[in-house]
C-alpha cells in the first residue's frame, strides 16, 4: 500500500534526516579522484613501499605518514566542486604521465631512488588531471601537489646546515667570550667538547617547518605574495633557529659543567625550542591572514574560519610529534 504524505509534507528523504546520495557527476568525479591516487600505488607497489620504509627507519622523515590524511583532508574541504564542475578527461595528460613514467624508469636504470619516488607521486596528480580534465582537477591542485612532501628528501642538505651551524655556534660562543678550539665540526671548550652531528643539522627542523609552513600558507592566505612571503620565512626561520638551538645547547652545557643539555634534555629542549619558534611564526603569520574567499557564485560554500584554523593546530600538532 502507498500512502501519500500530508499536503505541505516533504517526502524526500533529506527531510527525515538521510544523506541523500552523490549526483550521478559528482560521483563521478570521486570515483575518477580515487582511480588516480590508488593506480599508482598498485602498479608501483614497490616503490611506495620503499617510501613507507625509509618513513619507518628515519625520524627525519617519520611526517610521510600525515601527509596523504591531510591531502585528503583538504580535497574533503573542497569536495562540492564534484557536484559543480563534471569530469572531463583530458587526453593530453597521457603525455605528462608518459614523462612521469619515463622519470621513473631512468631513476631505476641508474638506480635513483628519489627519482623514483617522485616519479611516482607526481603521477598521481598528473592521473587526476588526466581524468578529471584541467578544470575540475584545478580545484585540487594544492592538495594533490602536496603529496609531493612525502617523499623522503632533503639528506643532500644535512651536510651545508651540519657546517653552518657549527659556524655560527662557534662564531657566537667566541662572541660571548669563551674561547674555542675548533676542528672540522667538532669544537673544544674549557668545560668538554662538542660535535655538530646530523641530528644537529636542523634538517628535522627545516623539513617540517616547509611542510607546515606551506599548508599554512594555502589556509590561510589568497595573494600569491603573502603565501610566497611566508614560505619564504618557513624556510629561513628554522634555520636560524637551529643556529641558535645549538648555541644554547652550549651555552647550558658549558654554564652547568656539562651537567645539563648533554643527554636526553638535549634533544627535549631542541624540540620544545622548535616548537615555541613555529608558535610565534604561526601567530605573526595570523596578522595578516585573509578569510575573504571566492563569490559563492563561482565557488562552493567554504569552510568556516573556526573550522580552518582549528585543523590547521590539529594537522600541525600531528606533524610535530611525528
Amino acid at each position: 500500500m502507498f500512502l501519500k504524505p500530508p499536503p505541505g509534507v516533504d517526502h524526500a528523504p533529506a527531510a527525515h534526516g538521510a544523506i541523500p546520495a552523490p549526483a550521478a557527476p559528482a560521483r563521478a568525479g570521486i570515483v575518477a579522484l580515487a582511480v588516480a591516487l590508488l593506480a599508482p600505488i598498485l602498479l608501483f607497489y614497490g616503490t611506495a613501499l620503499s617510501m613507507v620504509n625509509t618513513w619507518n627507519s628515519s625520524e627525519t622523515f617519520a611526517h610521510g605518514y600525515v601527509i596523504l590524511p591531510i591531502s585528503l583532508g583538504l580535497i574533503w574541504r573542497q569536495r562540492a566542486w564534484f557536484a559543480q564542475l563534471p569530469a572531463r578527461p583530458w587526453w593530453p595528460g597521457l603525455v605528462l604521465m608518459a614523462g612521469a613514467g619515463a622519470a621513473w624508469l631512468a631513476g631505476r636504470m641508474g638506480d635513483v631512488g628519489v627519482v623514483m619516488q617522485y616519479a611516482f607521486v607526481a603521477m598521481m596528480p598528473l592521473a587526476a588531471l588526466t581524468l578529471l580534465g584541467p578544470r575540475l582537477a584545478s580545484k585540487f591542485t594544492f592538495p594533490l601537489l602536496f603529496l609531493l612532501f612525502a617523499v623522503p628528501f632533503g639528506e643532500v642538505f644535512v651536510g651545508p646546515l651540519i657546517n653552518y651551524t657549527a659556524d655560527f655556534t662557534v662564531w657566537a660562543v667566541q662572541a660571548t667570550g669563551i674561547p674555542v678550539l675548533r676542528n672540522g665540526t667538532r669544537f673544544e671548550l674549557p668545560t668538554g667538547s662538542w660535535s655538530v652531528v646530523e641530528a644537529c643539522s636542523g634538517i628535522r627542523y627545516l623539513i617540517s617547518s616547509i611542510t607546515l609552513g606551506c599548508l599554512y600558507a594555502y589556509l590561510t592566505y589568497r595573494s600569491p605574495l603573502r603565501r610566497t612571503v611566508f614560505i619564504g620565512m618557513a624556510i629561513v626561520v628554522p634555520i636560524i633557529a637551529n643556529w641558535l638551538r645549538a648555541y644554547g645547547i652550549v651555552m647550558i652545557g658549558h654554564t652547568s659543567g656539562m651537567e645539563l643539555a648533554t643527554g636526553v634534555d638535549h634533544l627535549v629542549y631542541g624540540w620544545l625550542f622548535f616548537g615555541v619558534i613555529m608558535f610565534i611564526m604561526f601567530w605573526i603569520g595570523s596578522y595578516w591572514r585573509e578569510d575573504e574567499q571566492p563569490s559563492a557564485s563561482t565557488a562552493p560554500v567554504p569552510a568556516s574560519a573556526g573550522a580552518g584554523r582549528a585543523g590547521v593546530v590539529t594537522m600541525a600538532v600531528a606533524t610535530v610529534v611525528l
